[in-house]
């Protein structure tokens, strides 16, 4: 595909160049060098030599009002290709053309700004697309997605939702899931700097704000859940809670300690077992079922966790039924079985817990966004995620 890409955009290029003159003498003379040096870079292509081949391709066009578009398009390939200095190059001496059009200029510029962004030059990119939003135009779109990447890379919040927010009044990007999720999450990033520091008045507002662009924020539930927690207003907080577990259930294991603690201080702790065994039987979840066990030790609630390991496999379910069990079974036999069970679950405390369904990756901790893809909301609780499939499996 890159092959065919290049060849094209080249091939292109030249026969403009070639075609487009209207001196055909000093054409004559001047394209035998160039005509030298394309057939030099197909041959680099031929023979599977890219990098030399678009070096080649670069010297054999001319810049031109008619080859300026292969131009672009070959310094995009050579970012592509991790020869930033070389795309930079090509882009600027097509921006130091004098008396380019508005839209061809902020097209360069743009091209431009991503080499910048490439070799981590943020703000000589920063300053290019700020002059491309001055211009106005249809590009002005594609420099604020860019900026609004520079200022996530750099956690200026502020900066990001104001560029999100001129971006969600286009038409073609008002319903987007994913800038308004991002947006939402610029906003808790600021909330949780205001929560840390015990500013919760602050803190609510960027809450607030958050809604405003995802209303169903589980981060901003979670964190007015926190600040509600922390305030004593224990009601509120399990309010909260509980709207995360219907928006999505997957974070249900994230919910369990607060709820406990709020149920505890309200003297709730019968309607928190109820709450339990219904997160078991309506969202399948297997850390409900365990946090059941360990609160009733009821033979109810061991033949639950039993059901729900019937349909719901789960490793850490299965060592918590295992170790009650050995309670019945003879005591030298539990001893040993006992010693293998432990050595077993300190294993299993070391497995991962989260996994980005965008990009595959695994970790320990909850990342709202993807330390790999950088993408926002992909990161999820691994056993609570499967153990949703195979009960969504089951009742099909």
């Amino acid at each position: 595909m890159f092959y065919l890409q290049l060849l094209i955009a080249t091939i292109a290029g030249w026969l403009l160049a070639r075609l487009g003159s209207s001196k055909p003498a000093r054409v004559k003379a001047s394209n035998s060098g160039s005509s030298q040096d394309y057939f030099v870079g197909l041959n680099y292509l031929l023979n599977d030599e890219p990098d030399e081949a678009i070096d080649a391709f670069i010297t054999a066009l001319e810049i031109n009002s008619q080859t300026i578009e292969s131009h672009l398009a070959l310094g995009a390939l050579l970012r592509r290709r991790g020869k930033v200095d070389k795309a930079i190059n090509v882009h600027q001496a097509l921006l130091a053309r004098p008396n380019l059009e508005r839209d061809l200029s902020n097209l360069i510029r743009l091209q431009l700004a991503l080499n910048y962004i490439a070799a981590g030059m943020l703000d000589r990119a920063e300053r290019l697309l700020k002059e491309v939003l001055n211009e106005g135009g249809d590009a002005k779109w594609d420099a604020l997605r860019q900026l609004i990447t520079i200022y996530q890379t750099e956690k200026e919040w502020e900066n990001a939702i104001a560029c999100s927010s001129q971006l969600l009044k286009n038409v073609r990007f008002t319903k987007d899931p994913i800038l308004l999720g991002a947006a939402a999450h610029y906003c808790c990033e600021m909330a949780e700097q205001y929560h840390h520091n015990n500013q919760s008045t602050q803190a609510r507002a960027k809450i607030k704000r958050a809604f405003t662009f995802q209303r169903k924020s589980i981060r901003a539930m979670l964190l007015l859940a926190d600040i509600e927690q922390r305030e004593g207003n224990y009601k509120a907080a399990i309010k909260e809670l509980l709207r995360v577990r219907a928006a999505k259930p997957v974070f249900i294991s994230q919910l369990l300690e607060p709820l406990e603690f709020c149920h505890v201080r309200l003297g709730s702790r019968a309607e928190f077992e109820i709450l339990l065994r219904e997160m078991v039987l309506e969202d399948s979840s297997t850390e409900a079922a365990l946090m059941l066990v360990k609160a009733s030790d009821s033979v109810e609630a061991i033949a639950l966790l039993r059901e729900h390991l019937e349909h719901s496999p789960s490793q850490k379910a299965l060592l918590e039924l295992l170790g009650l069990q050995l309670q019945a079974v003879d005591e030298n036999v539990a001893s040993s079985l006992e010693s293998l069970l432990n050595r077993v679950k300190q294993q299993a405390k070391g497995s991962l817990e989260y996994c980005c369904h965008h990009c595959g990756f695994e970790t320990k901790n909850l990342f709202w966004m993807c330390p790999s893809c950088k993408q926002w909301d992909n990161c999820q609780p691994i056993g609570e995620l499967s153990n949703r499939q195979v009960s969504s499996a089951s009742k099909q």
